[in-house]
């Protein structure tokens, strides 16, 4: 099953991004990490996107669209996700996606003996997602008129983590914001966003979750 959401992190400057990607069975094989060509590929590689998967055929046509824009493109591999494929983010050179796509959909670019200061950056701030935090989850239904995007951000700014999806057809967001576990202000926190959800000028409908632990490890 297709899915797609937006995550905004204040320590990446605000910057949106939707994650495109299937959610995966744990029955299905890994990919080996091996592009087009039968080479090897790591973390911090640069790859070509050189076709698109079978697997987005399913997909809503805004995913497809996401895919269908990196072909042709470089990015570097940020990371591989459980079922062998690559993370790459696609901005800013191409739009505020970032896809996981199948190893044998790109070619290996470029090979760095060292890794950018600033990739290294990024990578560390990808694996401090993993660390353990409190989540709450949220869903509402909003009235036709509003922004469903705009109301999702303004969430996600009270938070230094979490994501949502939006449903236009429908009026409904749903998400989630996280926050470190050893932050000593973390459930203040995430009760601040509970107050927000709840006392926003009625939604047609509403749900919050209870704070839950969530280890990654």
């Amino acid at each position: 099953m297709p899915c797609a959401r937006a995550n905004l992190s204040k320590s990446e400057t605000f910057t949106i991004v939707r994650n495109v990607g299937l959610l995966v069975d744990s029955d299905m094989e890994k990919y080996p990490p091996i592009d087009s060509d039968g080479r090897g590929l790591k973390v911090g590689d640069w790859v070509r996107v050189i076709a698109v998967p079978l697997s987005i055929k399913g997909m809503p046509s805004d995913s497809r669209e996401a895919f269908s824009k990196a072909v042709g493109h470089t990015f570097q591999i940020e990371a591989f996700d459980e079922l062998g494929c690559l993370n790459l983010d696609m901005y800013p050179k191409v739009s505020c996606d970032t896809i996981y796509i199948e190893p044998f959909c790109v070619r290996r670019f470029r090979r760095y003996k060292k890794l950018s200061n600033a990739f290294q950056k990024r990578l560390a701030f990808l694996e401090s997602l993993n660390a353990p935090r409190l989540e709450m989850t949220f869903k509402a239904r909003l009235k036709p008129s509003e922004d469903l995007e705009a109301f999702g951000l303004e969430l996600l700014a009270l938070g230094p983590g979490g994501g949502f999806c939006v449903w236009p057809e429908t009026s409904e967001v749903e998400g989630s914001i996280s926050v470190e576990a050893a932050n000593p202000n973390a459930t203040s926190v995430l009760e601040s966003v509970r107050s927000k959800l709840l006392s926003h000028s009625p939604p047609e409908t509403i749900e919050v979750s209870e704070v839950r632990f969530i280890d990654r490890d």
